[in-house]
């Protein structure tokens, strides 16, 4: 199996035009808005009447008079704490009607959960847009092998399985890594055309597979479900000689958010399903990501805060689209430090640990007066870690600050961790 390198336009593009009913030739940043805007007001007139929050929260708005983009960042936001032990008040459909509630922890709040609604309507149209997404990395008769949370109705596993089907591929889902040995040979009995997996696990497995003399090589790696370092990409392409891709995605979207294309230039959004805005972005660009589920039955979310950090690009993509993307996810609003001259996000510190071909998986505890990483390697291998500390210490310093940077080994053990479950701990 060999990777093409061929950058074709992004199939979101057609699916875009598609929903927009227009041909792909005249599709816009301007068209694409248009109907953002009228699904915008559509959706204050739905929320106003059926939630109970948000007829609150909107009882002086008039959606008629949302017609720019200036007015719709008028609205307010909606917090990931508005919706812990209160999802009732969101609900806009009967409780009859809900056919899908997930229950995840939250971010910000120890122990606090959140529950989110779908309806079938909900699931269908996230099912429909995951052939588009995939459609850049495969093809009917190809074997896609998911390497995620499965094994139940509604887990990553399944959807990504399900909304598969449409291609006429074989999927399998093997679940999430706990075992490298195991999840290895798997992969050699599947031999899989594409992978789909959580980043530091697939960097984990490739490094098993490489010190163990197993080769292998697969056209596409798809990486979601956690930030997605460059270095953990670099190594990939590298071993198995394949392209990789991201994905950006979260309960609140149904999973399927956005997805790079064979350009590798952003992330290409499910627009006419959501809406994405970069909120008080500063000189660089970068703000939170918040989004709009627009098309949502259950329980819609107007400008809800993502916790997540990133910039979106409005210039053409390389592969040809015209439309706005995602241009780059820098990590968790809570997985940043604040320092003189800018945050450091625990993203910036995996690019660095992971340069070192050795580090299957990594912990960070960053104190006020040191950063503290402890790395996990194989029995066979050592990493580098005076050069790891060094670098750790370099980000530090470029962001005007100055922690001092221990790092300790240890030999991964398969029979008692969890491989590519990375832990962060801030103390400041």
């Amino acid at each position: 199996m060999t990777s093409c390198k061929t950058i074709t336009r992004s199939p979101v593009d057609l699916w875009t035009a598609q929903r927009l009913q227009i041909p792909i030739e005249e599709l816009s940043a301007e068209k694409l808005f248009a109907y953002q805007m009228q699904a915008a007001r559509d959706l204050i007139a739905y929320l106003k009447k059926n939630s109970s929050f948000y007829k609150e929260q909107l009882k002086t708005i008039d959606a008629n008079e949302i017609r720019t983009m200036q007015d719709f960042q008028k609205l307010p936001t909606t917090e990931e704490s508005d919706l812990v032990g209160q999802e009732w008040k969101f609900q806009c459909v009967h409780p009859d009607r809900v056919r899908r509630m997930v229950t995840v922890p939250t971010s910000g709040t120890k122990g606090m959960q959140k529950r989110i609604a779908f309806t079938d309507h909900d699931l269908r149209l996230a099912m429909a847009f995951a052939p588009t997404g995939f459609s850049v990395m495969c093809e009917p008769g190809d074997r896609v092998l998911v390497m995620m949370s499965g094994g139940r109705p509604g887990s990553i596993g399944d959807n990504v399985a399900r909304g598969l089907e449409p291609m006429q591929v074989a999927a399998s889902v093997y679940g999430e890594i706990r075992d490298l040995s195991d999840a290895a040979e798997s992969v050699l009995k599947e031999q899989p055309d594409v992978i789909v997996g959580v980043p530091y696990q697939m960097a984990a497995l490739e490094r098993y597979m490489d010190k163990h003399r197993m080769p292998f090589e697969t056209k596409s790696v798809l990486l979601s479900a956690d930030d997605v370092p460059e270095a953990v990409c670099e190594r990939l392409r590298k071993s198995w000689n394949c392209n990789t891709f991201r994905h950006y995605g979260m309960t609140e979207l149904c999973m399927f958010g956005a997805v790079e294309c064979s350009g590798a230039d952003g992330y290409h959004m499910r627009a006419c399903d959501h809406l994405f805005e970069i909120d008080r972005p500063d000189e660089n660009g970068f703000g939170e990501i918040l989004v709009t589920t627009l098309q949502h039955e259950a329980m819609p979310l107007l400008r809800y805060r993502t916790g997540d950090i990133g910039r979106m690009v409005t210039t053409p993509c390389a592969c040809g689209s015209p439309l706005p993307r995602i241009e780059t996810v820098r990590g968790r609003k809570a997985n940043a430090i604040s320092l003189p001259k800018g945050d450091l996000f625990l993203r910036d510190i995996a690019e660095v640990v992971y340069r070192d071909p050795a580090v299957i998986d990594f912990m960070c505890v960053v104190e006020k007066n040191r950063t503290r990483i402890e790395i996990e390697t194989l029995s066979e291998d050592r990493a580098d870690e005076a050069l790891i500390s060094g670098a750790v210490e370099e980000l530090f310093l470029q962001r005007g600050g100055e922690n001092p940077c221990l790092v300790e080994s240890k030999t991964y053990d398969h029979k008692d961790h969890m491989t590519g479950r990375k832990k962060w701990v801030i103390r400041q």
